[in-house]
């Protein structure tokens, strides 16, 4: 079901990701290339980072362990520089991560399918 969120891709001249909540989940979009990407921005590892300081082309950065995640598949394609074994703490989250598909509407705010 895709769901309306109060972001313009206008957003997305000065930076390529945001953050944003979709039923009751952190969502983060990423604009790479012509192409807009959602995942949860929950790391898997110990879970209490949002993916949101560090995104480099299509790679999320946790800033709390620096494990690594492909915005377009969920995958983790580097392991997390601290207790790399440690499972997500905060809920049932595991990589590869859930990704959503992400349109533009006719009037410019994102619209995600969740």
């Amino acid at each position: 079901m895709w769901r309306r969120v109060s972001i313009l891709v206008k957003v997305f001249e000065k930076r390529n990701s945001v953050i944003t909540w979709v039923d009751n989940k952190p969502i983060l979009v990423v604009k790479y290339g012509d192409n807009y990407y959602g995942m949860l921005a929950i790391c898997a590892h110990m879970g209490g980072c949002a993916l949101l300081t560090d995104v480099d082309g299509y790679v999320a950065t946790c800033p709390a362990h620096q494990a690594k995640y492909d915005v377009r598949t969920g995958e983790m394609i580097e392991k997390p520089q601290v207790r790399p074994d440690v499972k997500c703490e905060y809920a049932d989250v595991k990589a590869p991560l859930p990704t959503y598909k992400v349109r533009v509407t006719q009037d410019g705010f994102l619209e995600i399918d969740v």
